[in-house]
């Protein structure tokens, strides 16, 4: 079922834009382009509160990266979870799914190199591996040297890497619809790119609402004046992103699929760290058949898997992907 909107996201979303719902009423007749940025960014500062994220910013060897943190309730001994987003999103994807997280425990989001509120240069290295050494500068930059890892597309394949890489600070892994192992089925977005067409890039208004289509079965409610706000945003990304897409498909290349596969199966058979994987069924970038793949090298790994559901489980059922994290989360030891 497309375009179906799961009842109680439905409702937090709107509890999030009530602001922006009035607002937009009373500018109905001349709402300008920057009152329209100014509401979105209102709406999502509002998110953030209501998540009691903070957003900060540190450094990550050559770069600085912004992220929200929300603090544990526990005054010791809280464990860290840390969210890493994928291609062409930011940290304000893990708002709602925050916010359904028990507050015990301590949560960074943080928006990647070429991302979200970080710094975005064209000269600069955007390649996964590169960008799991700057989590790491960041991370231990802040002191955080012992958590839970859970990233989404782009973001499970940096995060598959950084466990790899450094199994020694990670609890536990968590790879929601990620990227960097292939399923049997070639996804409608696999199909795209041979064609020649981008779906994840947004040029216009037309591949704009496309871009939301393919990536969400469940998308949330998006009212006027914050949709043209937001089309605006994700247009101006067109060309850091082609910058970004163009390193990342040459880490595959380098790392080579097969080399990454068979080092995930050796790493995971002798150091065999906590694993879930999350996948939306109806996954148009991804297909769900990657799950399988990544479980063949992965055998002790948790498999969930969401029905009628698309590439963003945190986005589109933010409360019930994070009940199935956290209940991952209480088997870790």
């Amino acid at each position: 079922m497309k375009n179906k909107i799961h009842s109680t996201q439905r409702f937090s979303f709107r509890a999030l834009a009530s602001g922006a719902l009035i607002s937009s009423t009373l500018l109905f007749g001349g709402c300008t382009h920057n009152q329209q940025d100014y509401l979105l960014t209102e709406v999502v500062s509002i998110g953030r509160n209501s998540a009691d994220l903070e957003v900060k910013t540190a450094p990550a060897g050559d770069v600085n990266l912004t992220y929200m943190e929300r603090q544990s309730t526990q005054k010791e001994n809280a464990e860290s979870i840390i969210l890493v987003h994928g291609f062409s999103a930011n940290k304000d994807n893990w708002i709602l799914f925050t916010k359904a997280l028990d507050k015990k425990y301590h949560v960074i989001a943080v928006d990647l190199a070429g991302h979200g509120d970080s710094e975005q240069l064209l000269t600069t290295d955007y390649g996964l591996v590169k960008q799991a050494e700057r989590l790491d500068a960041f991370l231990t930059g802040l002191g955080v040297n012992s958590f839970h890892i859970a990233g989404n597309s782009m973001g499970g394949a940096i995060s598959a890497i950084y466990s790899l890489n450094h199994p020694e600070k990670i609890k536990s892994l968590t790879l929601i619809d990620a990227a960097g192992v292939d399923g049997d089925t070639t996804s409608e977005y696999f199909k795209s790119l041979v064609e020649g067409e981008n779906p994840l890039i947004a040029t216009d208004e037309e591949s704009f609402e496309y871009r939301m289509d393919i990536t969400m079965s469940q998308p949330p409610f998006l009212p006027w004046p914050l949709r043209p706000a937001l089309l605006r945003k994700t247009l101006a990304r067109e060309e850091i992103n082609k910058k970004i897409f163009a390193d990342m498909i040459a880490t595959k290349e380098d790392l080579g699929l097969n080399s990454f596969k068979q080092k995930i199966e050796l790493t995971m058979a002798k150091n065999p760290l906590p694993t879930m994987i999350m996948w939306g069924k109806e996954d148009r970038i991804l297909d769900v058949s990657a799950a399988e793949a990544f479980k063949k090298l992965i055998p002790h790994a948790t498999v969930h898997i969401f029905a009628e559901v698309g590439h963003l489980p945190m986005v589109e059922i933010p409360e019930e992907s994070a009940e199935v994290y956290q209940q991952f989360l209480s088997t870790v030891e």
